[in-house]
């Protein structure tokens, strides 16, 4: 449980992000939940992933309030494998369940990254890594966004690894989005799922546009508040357009929704 000592020492050092990032996971749950109730009542691989991608963001974001109150090497471990390795891949599966007919196809990926998943965890949870570097400083956000990699040892694994996963995802959910909302438009057919690719693509790039952003901040310091303002601004409005846009693209459809 947390004590009233160590809510009353976080309330006073909460920077903006860091509230931005509480109201993400907050809002990720709520929308988690309303998509695997809509699988609990439906069915569909798609929702099933989609809720799952969605709950990924509240375990990272709960890893992420418990590490802004001191070091903690469980909610460490937890809040990388959840936000720098299994979301995107996790709701993109969801994706190709939704876009692929061809029976099989999508089962023999999501078996793929699901078994990828699971060896990530595997590493994850034997790999030394170094406590001593934890120094937030009282801004866990900007720690997070542009320093968590001191803490984890330059392996080939850390550098292939995190930029497979996730460019693999993020080629699924938004590529995918574009791809089939261009299909639709041109068919002229289904304006529900044009438009709900639409926001699935704006919501799946996101993230990737605020770690461009990032980057550029690690060369120009002044660029840092404003770096990790605006990536945790991006994934609490990633996370509602992709919301959005599963509800229009399942509007209407008969594909197991």
């Amino acid at each position: 449980m947390i004590s009233h000592s160590q809510l009353s020492t976080l309330n006073s050092q909460l920077p903006m992000t860091f509230t931005i990032g509480i109201l993400t996971t907050i809002v990720s749950a709520a929308l988690s939940w309303s998509v695997l109730q809509r699988y609990r009542s439906r069915g569909g691989a798609h929702l099933l992933l989609w809720g799952l991608g969605l709950g990924l963001y509240v375990v990272a974001g709960v890893a992420e309030i418990v590490l802004a109150m001191g070091w903690n090497d469980l909610a460490f471990r937890l809040w990388y494998l959840s936000g720098a390795l299994l979301i995107p891949p996790v709701l993109g599966q969801g994706t190709l369940h939704l876009l692929v007919r061809k029976r099989g196809v999508a089962g023999v990926f999501t078996c793929v990254v699901v078994y990828v998943g699971i060896a990530a965890a595997l590493w994850l949870f034997t790999l030394p890594i170094d406590p001593a570097q934890f120094k937030p400083e009282g801004d866990i956000v900007r720690f997070l966004t542009e320093s968590y990699r001191s803490i984890l040892p330059n392996t080939p694994v850390r550098k292939v690894l995190p930029p497979i996963m996730n460019g693999y995802g993020t080629l699924l959910l938004a590529g995918g989005a574009v791809y089939s909302a261009y299909l639709f438009l041109r068919k002229q057919i289904m304006p529900n799922r044009v438009l709900g690719n639409v926001f699935i693509a704006l919501g799946g790039l996101l993230p990737a546009l605020g770690g461009t952003l990032i980057k550029f901040a690690e060369e120009d310091p002044t660029l840092s508040n404003l770096g990790s303002a605006i990536k945790y601004l991006g994934i609490l409005g990633s996370v509602i357009l992709l919301f959005i846009g599963f509800r229009y693209a399942i509007s209407g459809s008969s594909h197991n929704t």
